[in-house]
């Protein structure tokens, strides 16, 4: 375990927070930092500029490097790096996957996390925010100690898993559907639920699926993830008059490219437009087994997995970003989609980033159909895509100031 040294705390400082993992670069304890109130981030791996982490090659080093953000460089943070690195080839050696190397890493950072929390004795204003799945024993340890407990939910839910084997179930040629966490994963998450004092949301959808699964409405804040829009062109998209084979309507998908996330509804509603002058570039994990007649389609170009600098390239080259989830916490995709000032199709299980017919489309549902029918849509009108694009105003776009806005003020219903 590892501390770093850092200045005294300022008065407003009340905030704990465990962090498993790099979710939103960070955003959580970069809000709280900015706005003087991150007591300590206690995270499983950091690897400042200095650290000699930085020269080892290979890919799970690299991954290791980008453990870091320029804007804690000065907050209190204690890291884990040496044992995770131990227990990761630990791991791999017992030939742990899936499920099983998921829940085994987070219990591990929740005993660790714990016992750091334990050793700091922190002050009883102190609130202690951890995200599901790996907070229990951190807030069990919190609670002994008269703690304030945020859980901050990374998706919907149970009702969320339900909806993903669903889906699988009903599109049996994209494979079997992906192995369901274990029975005491979700039990352990709805103590969890119990034990936090607030659980932050990041959208009403998940607001809602976890009220299916017995939370209280009361105990749920829904707070939009953060996106820093810096570097993104401020210019609005130029389209032409109309599409042509020569000059296509250019669809952009970003995300794990399967079932749950409406994958199978946009590839189908490619082929009712078959005729049609588009092209759709699927950017992402192609965790779905992919009938070949889209591969046979040359209007759909698979990616696969690309750099963060790799997506924003493609951002800058599409038309218009699709996002026809079936069951999304949020949706990252469409708030950088956004922040480029890129149209969007969304569905209506995710966060919300389009307001209809203002900066994009809503779908009824995600059918074949209702995509398809949106497309159709931009196809015959371009103006639309001018007008969607001028009016993705960037600065209504979440930043880190409007999150740490938010967090500060669950303090007064804490």
């Amino acid at each position: 375990m590892r501390r770093l040294c850092v200045p005294t705390a300022s008065p407003l400082t009340s905030w704990l927070c465990c962090q498993l993992g790099a979710r939103e670069h960070y955003a959580v304890p970069r809000a709280l930092h900015t706005g003087h109130r991150l007591g300590h981030l206690v995270t499983d791996a950091w690897v400042p500029p200095q650290s000699p982490l930085r020269v080892l090659p290979g890919d799970r080093a690299k991954r290791l490097r980008e453990r870091y953000h320029g804007d804690l460089a000065q907050a209190p943070v204690t890291h884990l790096t040496t044992s995770l690195i131990a227990h990761e080839f630990l791991w791999s050696v017992q030939g742990k996957a899936g499920w099983q190397l998921f829940t085994a890493r987070n219990e591990w950072f929740q005993r660790r996390a714990a016992a750091v929390i334990d050793a700091m004795s922190p002050q009883p204003d102190t609130i202690v925010c951890a995200h599901s799945y790996a907070a229990l024993e951190i807030f069990r340890i919190a609670k002994l100690r008269r703690l304030r407990c945020v859980l901050a939910q990374i998706d919907p839910g149970e009702r969320h898993f339900a909806l993903v084997a669903e889906s699988a179930a009903q599109a049996p040629e994209y494979g079997p559907p992906p192995p369901a966490p274990p029975a005491d994963y979700l039990e352990r998450w709805r103590e969890e639920c119990v034990l936090a004092d607030r659980i932050v949301v990041n959208s009403e959808w998940s607001r809602r699926c976890l009220e299916l699964a017995g939370v209280p409405a009361a105990k749920m804040s829904v707070v939009p993830l953060a996106y820093d829009v810096e570097g993104a062109p401020s210019e609005v998209h130029r389209y032409p008059d109309r599409f042509t084979s020569e000059r296509p309507l250019r669809l952009l998908y970003v995300g794990q490219v399967s079932v749950a996330k409406g994958v199978k509804a946009l590839l189908d509603a490619m082929a009712l437009l078959a005729d049609a002058p588009i092209e759709l570039t699927m950017v992402g994990v192609r965790s779905a087994q992919v009938p070949q007649r889209h591969f046979d389609d040359r209007r759909i170009h698979w990616i696969g997995p690309v750099s963060r600098s790799a997506v924003m390239s493609h951002y800058r080259a599409a038309d218009a970003l699709v996002f026809p989830s079936l069951s999304d916490g949020f949706g990252m995709a469409q708030v950088e989609a956004r922040a480029w000032r890129l149209p969007i199709v969304a569905s209506r299980s995710c966060g919300q980033v389009v307001s209809d017919g203002a900066n994009g489309l809503l779908l009824p549902e995600v059918t074949p159909d209702a995509i398809a029918t949106a497309i159709r849509c931009l196809l015959a009108e371009p103006a639309l895509l001018t007008a969607f694009s001028r009016n993705s105003d960037r600065s209504q776009v979440d930043g880190l100031a409007a999150l740490g806005g938010a967090l500060a003020s669950l303090e007064a219903v804490l």
